[in-house]
């Protein structure tokens, strides 16, 4: 071989491989470049489950969340379920308290009937027999009675209305806690 076709040949090969680092060198930075975006980004998110770990929040949905989050909806739930029962046993046993204050009443006013009977017989007779004590005493009784019965009802009714405050809480905590878990429908008791 001939010096001047070696020199060509060296050329030729000097070309080639300056040509070849220029695009190598091209192609690297882009490639370096998209490389060190997803590490930082890869970097990022490894900060934000770090910083989130020391909040206690984990951004993992695993199936001890999900377990978590149905008992505590159960939970949640079944609150509300006892209220109700709540408010439906006072419901029914103020209706019992009204009726035992309107058999007072009626009481009441056939005492009051038997004793303006008696003090219309009286009326020329000063001195008072035992049936006008007892009668006295009976009405006193009665009208006692009545006036608990009374503050019974009001006492229990205030009651129920503390109770339906209560059951309505839990039920727009129920409404909260559903609306974590849509696909869920709590635990119904029989």
């Amino acid at each position: 071989m001939s010096s001047s076709s070696v020199s060509n040949l060296s050329s030729l090969a000097y070309n080639f491989e300056r040509s070849l680092r220029e695009s190598i060198s091209n192609n690297i930075p882009e490639r370096s470049d998209h490389l060190s975006k997803i590490i930082c980004a890869g970097h990022d998110i490894e900060k934000q489950i770090y910083i989130l770990s020391l909040d206690g929040i984990d951004r993992n949905d695993d199936e001890h969340d999900r377990l978590f989050m149905m008992y505590s909806i159960d939970t949640v739930h079944l609150n509300y379920l006892a209220a109700k029962s709540r408010v439906r046993q006072y419901t029914q046993y103020i209706v019992l308290l009204k009726r035992s204050e309107e058999a007072w009443a009626q009481q009441l006013q056939e005492v009051g009937n038997a004793v303006m009977r008696q003090n219309f017989y009286r009326v020329g007779i000063e001195a008072e027999d035992d049936e006008e004590v007892l009668l006295e005493c009976t009405a006193d009784t009665v009208l006692a009675s009545y006036i608990a019965a009374q503050h019974r009802v009001r006492q229990y009714t205030q009651f129920l209305t503390i109770l339906k405050g209560e059951e309505n809480a839990w039920a727009q905590s129920v409404r909260r806690a559903s609306a974590v878990m849509p696909d869920y429908n709590p635990a119904r008791s029989q």
